[in-house]
């Protein structure tokens, strides 16, 4: 891979993000360093030192190779909201909240090791090396501490904008936007990132992946008006996540309440909803079995003072003396998240329940340690005694239910039909919720499907979730969060509607193959957290899909924590499109015991060019227990 000249001294290498080299005499400064490859190039263009990397973010593709360039005589300068992911980050990984976890901020693609900094980039100062003044605009968008370096290099006026936005008008990764849970806050800070860039009038714009930005104005013109879609789709939260509730209505514990003879639900005011089939002998099936109200969630800004969410009983003895429960036979959890199976192990342990799943989200909630990188698992393991195939039908005591699997608000989802007292009824989790847009004149409530980007979203789950819908004709869709929803054919009309709309929208953000800038987890690590013995061997495997529209090969290279050593380090496989698969790595441990956490990652290359080290896991080392 050669240099790439755009200017007299303005240089790109192409790499697992687009390295840029400002050359001044035999000298040279980089923005970003992605894999430090480049260091192997740069004397073909006279180049003997490199002077400064100075970075636009903290991501793992864009600095992963820094440690090489420092070793090598480099400064290296950083963003002055991101310098703890430098400098700091060894404590932000002990410190990592992984359970009970709903903040979705992607500074999980930070290093595993520090590096030290030598300067920090203040927004609105200027970073000067010799002949060039980079002045640093923030770009909050793609992560927190973002920053643009706008400068003149050559006579012209250009900027490196990182991860801000490609060419074309586009979003780098969507699910980027993601702040909170389930809000896409992003999107309003990218705006105002372009709005601002907008204003400096650049000639060119150098982004961290994808071509040069030739037509800057009519680029951020493009994006302006596909950030606006967005925010306009309603539920998104591109402005922040509220909640509707009140204090009043949780502070006491609500009632469970009938839907017909035989069903019964605990909402709205629980967190999440719970769903109760009466035998009418005594016995129970619950649809989840989550937290009381809102409040045991620990959402907002202090969750890092938690461990993980803590369990407390409710709503039984209501059950017990209204309604004559004497056993709890059955639960069956909608989906894998925290808020729903959290109170799982409780009835299994007091009321000898059993747990039917479906098979996807039975293998994340017997494992979640696993699975962790997925947000808001339960930290407990959870044993199911039935797994549940997508289009099962099942029978309890008299009543009869079909399951599917409806991958919407997380990949691991299921819908539950059933006919009860003569409704037809599906209970939706967290797929369906009534939402008034008020936006593309929509004034009203409309059935809308939820998204949250870090739960493995891709393009067609939405769709799959409608299929659902649409063949099981319901009367009244069970959500997992707020009121029941009434449906007929027209509210499912809207509902099909809203889809099409959304999916147009978030495919127009990106470029395309959408969903490959889209899907988070299109390569996973698993198991995500471990703990082992000195000298042992810990088997790891990359879990890919192809999101690209032709065949490639995919390879895995395993890139170890320190002081481990790796076995098998390059596995390679190929995909068809929408083709999955798997390839096994593995790792020796080091033979002493080192109980904090260390970061283990693994390089993804597709046909041979490195797109980083997306995949992460996190191990310790501990002595055997007696």
């Amino acid at each position: 891979m050669s240099l790439i000249k755009h200017s007299e001294n303005l240089f790109e290498f192409l790499d697992a993000c687009n390295v840029y080299v400002l050359k001044s005499g035999t000298e040279c400064l980089l923005v970003d360093s992605g894999s430090g490859a480049v260091m192997q190039h740069l004397s073909a263009i006279g180049i003997e030192r490199v002077a400064w990397v100075i970075h636009t973010h903290h991501h793992r593709d864009q600095c992963w190779g820094t440690h090489l360039l420092q070793s090598a005589g480099a400064k290296i300068a950083v963003p002055e909201y991101e310098r703890h992911l430098f400098d700091g980050v060894e404590t932000y990984w002990q410190a990592k909240r992984i359970y009970g976890n709903y903040s979705d901020t992607n500074t999980f693609f930070s290093l595993g090791t520090n590096v030290p900094v030598d300067a920090v980039l203040e927004d609105y100062s200027t970073f000067v090396w010799k002949e060039y003044q980079l002045r640093v605009l923030p770009a909050k968008g793609h992560t927190y501490g973002m920053v643009s370096l706008i400068g003149e290099v050559d006579g012209r006026k250009v900027a490196f904008t990182g991860d801000l936005m490609t060419s074309g008008g586009k979003l780098y990764q969507l699910h980027a936007m993601e702040y909170s849970y389930g809000s896409l806050a992003g999107v309003e800070f990218t705006m105002q990132s372009i709005l601002a860039l907008k204003r400096e009038n650049v000639a060119a714009a150098y982004p961290s992946h994808g071509t040069p930005i030739r037509e800057v104005t009519e680029d951020i013109a493009k994006l302006e008006s596909r950030l606006e879609t967005l925010a306009n789709l309603g539920r998104l939260y591109t402005s922040g996540s509220n909640s509707s509730f009140k204090d009043w209505q949780t502070l006491r514990e609500s009632k469970v309440q009938p839907i017909t003879q035989h069903l019964l639900w605990a909402g709205p005011y629980t967190c999440a909803n719970f769903y109760v089939v009466l035998s009418g002998r005594g016995h129970a099936m619950l649809i989840d079995y989550g937290l009381a109200s809102l409040a045991h969630l620990h959402a907002s800004n202090d969750h890092g003072s938690f461990q993980a969410l803590r369990f407390v009983q409710h709503h039984l003895e209501q059950l017990r003396d209204d309604y004559g429960v004497r056993h709890i036979e059955l639960v069956l959890p909608t989906h894998i998240h925290d808020d729903h199976v959290c109170g799982i192990p409780f009835l299994q342990r007091n009321f000898d329940t059993q747990c039917w799943a479906l098979d996807c989200v039975a293998e994340v909630i017997t494992a979640p340690s696993a699975w962790a990188s997925t947000p808001c698992c339960f930290h407990k393991p959870i044993q199911v005694q039935r797994i549940l195939r997508d289009g099962e039908a099942f029978h309890w005591r008299g009543f009869n239910f079909e399951i599917y699997h409806a991958p919407g608000q997380t990949e691991y989802h299921a819908m539950i039909s059933a006919k009860i007292d003569g409704k037809r009824i599906v209970f939706g989790g967290d797929n369906l919720f009534l939402f008034n847009p008020q936006a593309g004149e929509i004034d009203r409530d409309i059935a809308i499907q939820s998204t949250v980007m870090r739960n493995s979203f891709q393009l067609d789950m939405h769709r799959r979730c409608a299929n659902v819908i649409r063949s099981a004709k319901p009367d009244l869709v069970c959500p997992g969060h707020g009121e029941l929803i009434p449906m007929s054919p027209s509210r499912i009309a809207e509902y099909m509607d809203y889809i099409e709309r959304k999916e147009i929208a978030f495919r127009e953000a990106v470029n395309e193959p959408a969903d490959h800038f889209i899907d988070l987890f299109w390569a996973r690590m698993l198991p995500y957290l471990s703990e082992v013995c000195p000298n042992s061997e810990l088997a790891y495997t990359i879990k890919i899909r192809n999101d690209l529209e032709r065949p490639a090969v995919f390879t895995a290279r395993l890139l170890p924590a320190f002081g481990w050593t790796a076995q098998g380090t390059v596995q390679s496989i190929t995909l068809q499109p929408g083709e999955r698969g798997e390839v096994a790595l593995s790792a020796t441990a080091p033979p002493q015991a080192d109980p904090r956490r260390r970061l283990m990652t693994a390089e993804i290359l597709i046909d041979g060019v490195s797109q980083g080290p997306l995949c992460e896991a996190l191990v310790s080392t501990s002595e055997a227990r007696r």
